[in-house]
């Protein structure tokens, strides 16, 4: 029997809150959707851009989830920013597991400029970049990109498909905590998950 939308958005509203960290679930409508990719678009203008694709992307599913958690909530199984240039080019990227650290550790180009985040190329190289864009009329532009993450807990249900799931820009965060009658508690985060339902 096939499942209704309504049906699978319960089955995964009754996956996520109980993981160890989730404070809150709630289901975004079109209205609180099309504020954030407003905030979202508003970071685009910027020396670098900060381009949060992961939003972008959970936005567009059929749902979209917010979670509030607390510290305890598990760390992401993949980078949740990079540093890129405008051919896709990969300049650096946030340490999110031991295993990528130790490959960065063993790679000579690498520089870790935080214990969190690898710059792939020499920072003089970067500025050099960073200069001739300037000059250039056709630059390559740097920008951050928060990619879509996966989220494992959802994707393994057998009526979900194309799930992914994003930071929000801080401001949105802030207006997500606001929306759902948290406080402004730097220990607190919000992540979107976004998905679609098999048909």
């Amino acid at each position: 029997m096939v499942k209704t939308g309504d049906e699978v958005l319960q089955e995964v509203l009754d996956t996520i809150e109980p993981l160890r960290g989730v404070l809150n679930v709630g289901v975004l409508n079109d209205e609180v959707r099309a504020n954030i990719l407003k905030i979202e678009m508003e970071k685009t203008g910027e020396l670098i851009p900060v381009i949060n694709l992961g939003v972008k992307e959970c936005l567009e599913r059929d749902y979209t989830i917010a979670i509030i958690k607390n510290a305890s909530f598990r760390p992401p199984p993949t980078a949740t920013v990079q540093f890129v240039d405008n051919k896709g080019n990969l300049l650096g990227e946030e340490i999110v597991n031991v295993d990528q650290k130790k490959k960065y550790e063993n790679d000579e180009k690498a520089q870790f400029i935080h214990p969190d985040f690898v710059l792939l190329k020499s920072q003089k190289d970067l500025e050099n970049d960073f200069k001739e864009e300037n000059i250039q009329e056709t630059s390559r532009k740097q920008a951050f990109i928060l990619p879509p993450v996966q989220f494992i807990e959802v994707e393994e249900l057998e009526d979900t498909c194309d799930v992914v799931s994003s930071s929000p820009d801080p401001l949105a965060d802030l207006y997500l905590k606001e929306y759902f009658q948290f406080e402004d508690d730097p220990k607190l985060a919000s992540i979107l998950v976004g998905f679609n339902v098999k048909k």
